[in-house]
């Protein structure tokens, strides 16, 4: 059975109590407004206290995929909120009680450790590695470092085992020569790549060790170029830069061949052990947009709508994030949905759903 994941929020157990399972975070206007009416001293305070409440949902999260048979799980990326933030000069050493936060993140990696499911993460997309503006990359090491200490604490390997995904952002400028159109685009990747990896080098190994990159819905990265940036890297920097394949933006941003099992095994050519040279488990997103906005998550997969089983040693299959609006609820409707059919089976896609999807692009794209 191919193996799915959720990602951050369970919308079943927030059914049952949703003040206790949902995430909690702060805005930076309501920590100023607290500082401002009952001190910085009390704005932690309660900022600590919805930390120790996000690290307990997540213990809840991790028991809950067990128990319904979900075998990787996404953190949230706003277990933290606001120590990252420029503007109010905190740290994790600011965390009232960061002991029993602690204790309760090595917790959540004994948890998952136990119960064999594995963990990953994914930084918004406010994150900026190959940007050309100096602020924009420091908050993105900042955030990124803080992520992983994070995974770190939780005693989660330092490998793409656990995971640390981003998009690129950005697109490379424009080149004017004689030369052909394919060179010059490696030309223009290779300045992306060349920032790209060497603002990643200032961040902590927690991060460096796990990050992954991903094709993008839009735009220049589409899976074809975003493999190439992946390749130039290795081969200029013996540094290995999986892709995480996500199967909704190469429906919306095509690469010039159109084949999902295609464009998920090249990608999973590119998850290989940096020490030893074996492959290992990818983890891809599996997603369904909207028929009359393709662009955006639905609530479920349509009928049929299933992830292919992608392999490239038979012991490490993909595992698919899952990236619906109803989580778990979807999830457990689609495994149903595969386990009615033949366990072999790949990609299967509801005609009408996907000529929709496409008269969607088509109308989207006469509106631009």
């Amino acid at each position: 059975m191919t193996k799915l994941g959720l990602t951050c929020i369970s919308e079943q157990l927030k059914l049952k109590d949703k003040q206790k399972y949902s995430f909690r975070t702060m805005t930076r206007k309501r920590f100023n407004d607290l500082t401002e009416r009952d001190g910085r001293a009390e704005a932690i305070k309660e900022l600590s206290e919805r930390i120790l409440h996000n690290v307990m949902a997540t213990q809840h999260i991790i028991t809950h995929c067990r128990d319904i048979g979900i075998a990787h799980y996404r953190l949230s990326s706003n277990i933290l909120p606001l120590i990252s933030d420029p503007t109010l000069d905190l740290s994790i050493s600011d965390i009232h009680d960061i002991d029993i936060v602690k204790g309760n993140l090595l917790l959540v990696g004994f948890m998952s450790e136990d119960y064999g499911i594995s963990v990953g993460m994914h930084p918004d997309q406010f994150n900026v590695l190959a940007s050309t503006n100096e602020t924009s990359v420091n908050k993105t090491i900042v955030e990124l470092n803080m992520q992983a200490w994070i995974m770190d604490t939780m005693g989660l390997p330092q490998t793409h085992e656990a995971p640390m995904n981003i998009h690129i952002n950005g697109t490379p400028p424009e080149i004017k020569s004689n030369v052909d159109p394919e060179s010059i685009n490696n030309m223009r990747i290779k300045e992306m790549a060349e920032r790209f990896y060497n603002n990643l080098m200032r961040c902590d190994e927690g991060v460096y060790n796990r990050l992954t990159i991903e094709n993008e819905d839009k735009g220049f990265w589409n899976v074809d170029n975003i493999i190439t940036f992946s390749e130039y890297i290795f081969h200029k920097y013996n540094f290995n830069l999986p892709v995480c394949y996500d199967n909704l933006h190469d429906f919306c941003n095509p690469s010039e061949e159109r084949n999902i099992i295609f464009q998920a095994e090249r990608c999973a050519y590119t998850w290989v052990d940096q020490d030893d040279g074996e492959f290992i488990a990818p983890v891809f997103h599996w997603s369904e947009g909207k028929p009359d906005k393709p662009r955006a998550h639905a609530d479920y997969f349509a009928l049929g709508n299933y992830p292919p089983t992608i392999a490239i040693e038979p012991n490490n299959e993909a595992k698919w994030e899952c990236e619906v609006k109803l989580k778990d609820i979807a999830i457990q409707k689609l495994t149903k949905g595969m386990e009615l059919n033949s366990p072999t089976s790949n990609y299967h896609y509801t005609k009408g759903y996907a000529e929709g999807w496409e008269n969607a692009l088509d109308n989207e794209k006469q509106l631009v």
